[in-house]
């Protein structure tokens, strides 16, 4: 299937790997980052608050280096095929017809990042301080809690800390549905 008309056609093994690459990635960053929201944030949101807080800021500090990484190189790997593609000087027998849906594709990975500045800068800030308490809660001996130091959440802590953390994961279905979507433009563009 062609999306473009008349344009050049070129094949290499490194295009082809470069195809590949960038669906897989963009694809299995999309399962993760929703996997997150959808099977790993409910069981955390049944932990106690400082359990809970602790669990999911151990969990951005992980994914923010995680998901950027794989949606850059996928965004990456999408670009070098739209190169590849549209700097062609001669079309081979396996055709891979050059398209800008792959700029599409990369693009859709790249805006994961302003996404996340815009939509859930508010939520990460608020869940990262409240988690940074919880991490140096942890380190009050029993000693100390016995004489009254450490953490003690009212219940409406409990549930303002527990619809954070609902909301974060809410909000980033988007960054999953943003990866998704280049994965599949970039099938299509492949196709």
């Amino acid at each position: 299937m062609s999306i473009s008309i008349n344009a050049p056609a070129v094949t290499s093994d490194a295009v082809r790997g470069a195809q590949a690459a960038s669906i897989f990635i963009s694809a299995a960053a999309a399962g993760g980052a929703l996997g997150i929201s959808t099977f790993l944030v409910p069981r955390i949101l049944e932990s106690p608050t400082g359990v809970m807080l602790r669990q999911w800021g151990r969990t951005f500090q992980a994914s923010k280096i995680a998901f950027p990484g794989a949606a850059t190189a996928a965004a990456a790997a999408f670009g070098f095929v739209y190169y590849k593609t549209a700097n062609a000087t001669s079309p081979t027998s396996l055709e891979v017809t050059a398209s800008s849906l792959p700029l599409v594709a990369a693009g859709l990975c790249l805006a994961i990042v302003p996404y996340t500045f815009l939509v859930l800068r508010p939520t990460n800030k608020e869940l990262l301080a409240k988690s940074a308490l919880a991490e140096q809660d942890v380190k009050v001996t029993k000693a100390d809690r016995a004489a009254g130091a450490g953490t003690v959440y009212t219940a409406q802590e409990e549930e303002s800390a527990k619809q954070l953390v609902d909301r974060w994961a809410t909000l980033s279905l988007g960054r999953p549905i943003l990866l998704a979507a280049a994965a599949i433009v970039g099938l299509v563009a492949y196709l």
